[in-house]
């Protein structure tokens, strides 16, 4: 009785597995629409150190960094001494900072205007050597 009772249940229980299958390989994938896509902007310049240059030994506390970056970008500036940030409203930047002694490692990230996750990053050190 119970070995019968066992076979019925797994008969019925394999039916409604196949019928539940069957439905849901009838379903048709939903086709996903972007909404309100823009055209993405591509960087046409790439954030470059005009000075100072990489190595390059100061002797005053403080230095200018100027270059160029893509017009209307953010632009992080890190150092040991100073934390900044600013938006370049050209191409053409400069930014005044001061130094600590010795080895001063300066990181500039770039985020352009319009161009979602294309972060531009330059790294460079300088070295403030107080001689007087």
């Amino acid at each position: 009785m119970g070995i019968l009772f066992g076979l019925i249940f797994s008969f019925i229980v394999i039916l409604n597995t196949q019928k539940n299958n069957s439905v849901t390989q009838k379903k048709q994938p939903t086709k996903v629409r972007p909404v309100g896509t823009t055209e993405q902007q591509t960087i046409t310049q790439p954030i470059t150190v005009i000075e100072p240059n990489d190595g390059d030994i100061i002797d005053k506390a403080s230095l200018t960094i100027k270059g160029k970056v893509e017009k209307n970008s953010f632009v992080i500036v890190q150092s040991p001494a100073k934390d900044g940030t600013f938006t370049a409203k050209t191409e053409d930047f400069s930014y005044d900072m001061p130094l600590s002694l010795v080895e001063n490692v300066i990181h500039l990230s770039a985020y352009a205007k319009g161009v979602q996750g294309k972060v531009q990053e330059k790294e460079f050190k300088v070295y403030y050597l107080n001689t007087k």
